[in-house]
């Protein structure tokens, strides 16, 4: 063998080596590239699970709160409401009476009683608080539009019309 031929061998199977490792270059990077690719999608599956995940979280928060005020409303409702005492004004009809005493009315505070007053019984029930308009004759509420006959009025003779001016003033 001639040593033209020799190194014609050798350069071609330098050359065929080089392209050998080039194709496992090529072939490795399509490989990465796949791999890469799987990669991405699952991280994007997961990006999507956390945020299916925080929008539930958010629900659940916003329901917690709404629960939490609705709680804290009944809890003052019910505060409110221990502070009065069904009373009846007159045979067959109610109104609820402030209590007058600081342990009666829930405060520990001395001096803190509140004026006598009566609030509407029908109004009261239906969460709205209505005091009462108290004459010596009628309470009424003005929110209802209830009257509340306490007493009746005496019967009055007619009324004489007295003048304070006469003829000869004119």
């Amino acid at each position: 063998m001639d040593m033209t031929a020799i190194a014609s061998l050798t350069s071609a199977i330098s050359a065929a080596r080089e392209i050998a490792q080039g194709a496992i270059g090529v072939r490795d990077a399509v490989l990465i590239n796949e791999a890469t690719g799987r990669l991405v999608q699952k991280l994007l599956d997961a990006q999507n699970a956390l945020l299916e995940h925080n929008a539930a979280l958010l629900q659940l928060q916003n329901e917690h709160f709404k629960v939490h005020e609705e709680l804290r409303e009944l809890r003052e409702a019910a505060s409110e409401r221990g502070r009065y005492t069904l009373f009846e004004l007159v045979p067959g009809k109610f109104a609820y009476r402030v209590n007058i005493a600081p342990e009666q009315s829930g405060s520990s505070e001395p001096g803190s009683a509140e004026p006598l007053h009566y609030v509407c019984q029908g109004c009261f029930d239906q969460g709205r608080k209505a005091v009462l308009r108290i004459s010596e004759y009628v309470a009424f509420c003005p929110l209802c539009k209830d009257n509340i006959r306490l007493r009746e009025r005496p019967a009055q003779a007619t009324p004489q019309v007295v003048s304070a001016w006469s003829k000869r003033d004119w």
